[in-house]
């Protein structure tokens, strides 16, 4: 099937982007009749694997100095960035250097990985949830003002689902009352026109599997004050190393899980899962993972391997701009066509800056959603992502009303730039027989 009505300006992204994993297959293989749309794909070609491969043989730590130097002022000219192995081991390493006294507030975005407020935790200091604006899901600087006490050091933004806000007015009210302002970028990187808001303290982008323009790990960590990114470079060059050897099974890995998600081949794979009794919501989060297996601290704090190194330079230096603005407009369209659906709310759509790295829609039933979507080929989940909103550390009277309801109701619609466009008026329609049959 093909659509005869698609926009110009989708023509000439689609021509332009890579589109992953098969190119101009993707196509047919969406065609077949057990085909089945994946929530997600990795934004990687096979000659990035390939090149990542070839890294793992040719590259060595005798070219470490050369490689972080290279992608760090690549990111950033003026020397504020250092590369880590994830926002995780950059946001750790901050939180060593700062010593903030126990007890210590963090004012944070009440949605965001639970990870981070783990580390909070980890490090003695308290993690205070301020709510979202549902529309934008940005922060009203209000609530934060409102929420500052004597013991309050910093204000910590996550950029959620792919928007990007601007921080004006968190910037002067943290200028204000001498608070550091850190910006978790993790899920917002959509190109090098943006690598942190310049009034930020501490800007963090992560490269990690499912992330834009994926290195399979790897972030890039902005930080304005000089004295405190030294130091923590010094305590990161102490690090063990990641090994080659565990970097090449992750490319091998991901290489066929990329190939598997092709429409056809994911289809097999959750016909095959289902087959055998075992849940593909499961077997897909798990594969996916980044840290798993331990204690998040001892897994966390390693240096990048060399070929990890090598291929997030090779990625930052080649971004597949078109691939990104194609996500961007598929997910548009999708959008526009069911916002106004009633009992539906599209957290962010709002926002003045949206890349859609998700498509989020909270919904009255979810697991309804859910169920009748995957009938008609579509992967929705709900609740497969490792987002969380953060508890009220003063009980659950105080926990944020609208981040609560958006996490608890909440379905991510598997568009990509890939999808083809009757693929995304077919998803639709079927959303909203979905919406109707949760009513009856």
């Amino acid at each position: 099937m093909t659509s005869s009505s698609t926009p110009p300006s989708t023509l000439a992204l689609a021509s332009a982007a890579h589109l992953k994993p098969f190119g101009p297959l993707e196509h047919y293989s969406a065609n077949l009749p057990w085909a089945v749309f994946p929530r997600k794909k990795l934004d990687v070609t096979y000659g990035d694997i390939l090149s990542g491969i070839k890294s793992c043989m040719t590259l060595g730590e005798g070219q470490r100095e050369e490689y972080e130097r290279k992608i760090a002022t690549h990111w950033d000219a003026t020397g504020q960035s250092m590369v880590t192995l994830s926002v995780r081991t950059g946001f750790d390493l901050l939180l060593q250097v700062l010593k903030l006294p126990a007890g210590s507030e963090i004012l944070c975005s009440a949605i965001t990985i639970p990870d981070m407020i783990y580390l909070v935790r980890y490090h003695g200091l308290v993690p205070v949830p301020i709510d979202l604006d549902p529309d934008t899901l940005a922060i009203d600087p209000e609530k934060l003002r409102s929420a500052v006490t004597d013991k309050t050091r910093a204000i910590m933004i996550a950029h959620i689902f792919g928007t990007v806000h601007p921080l004006g007015a968190i910037l002067d009210l943290a200028e204000e009352l001498n608070l550091m302002v850190i910006e978790d970028c993790a899920q917002a990187f959509a190109g090098m026109d943006y690598t942190g808001e310049r009034g930020a303290d501490v800007s963090m982008f992560s490269f990690g599997t499912i992330k834009t323009a994926t290195a399979f790990g790897g972030a890039m960590i902005r930080v304005k004050n000089p004295s405190i990114l030294e130091e923590m470079k010094r305590r990161e060059s102490r690090y063990p190393t990641r090994s080659t050897t565990f970097f090449l099974k992750r490319l091998v890995k991901y290489g066929f899980l990329h190939g598997v998600s092709t429409p056809a081949l994911y289809g097999l794979l959750l016909h095959g899962c289902r087959a055998v009794g075992a849940n593909h919501d499961s077997v897909i989060t798990a594969a996916i993972r980044g840290f798993s297996g331990g204690e998040l601290v001892s897994l966390i704090r390693y240096r990048p391997s060399m070929p990890l190194l090598g291929l997030l330079h090779r990625r930052l230096t080649d971004v597949d701009d078109a691939y990104i603005h194609l996500r961007k407009s598929k997910s548009e369209q999708l959008m526009a066509a069911i916002q106004d659906t009633p009992n539906v709310l599209i957290p962010g759509y709002k926002a003045m800056n949206h890349y859609y790295w998700l498509c989020p829609v909270v919904v009255p039933s979810p697991e309804r959603v859910v169920k009748h979507m995957n009938q008609q080929g579509f992967d929705v989940t709900s609740g497969a992502t490792q987002l969380a909103y953060i508890p009220s550390p003063k009980g659950e009277v105080h926990d944020p009303v609208h981040a609560k309801q958006i996490m608890q109701n909440l379905v991510y619609l598997p568009i990509t730039p890939e999808t083809p466009n009757w693929a995304v008026e077919k998803m639709i329609q079927s959303f909203r027989e979905a919406l109707q049959s949760s009513r009856m």
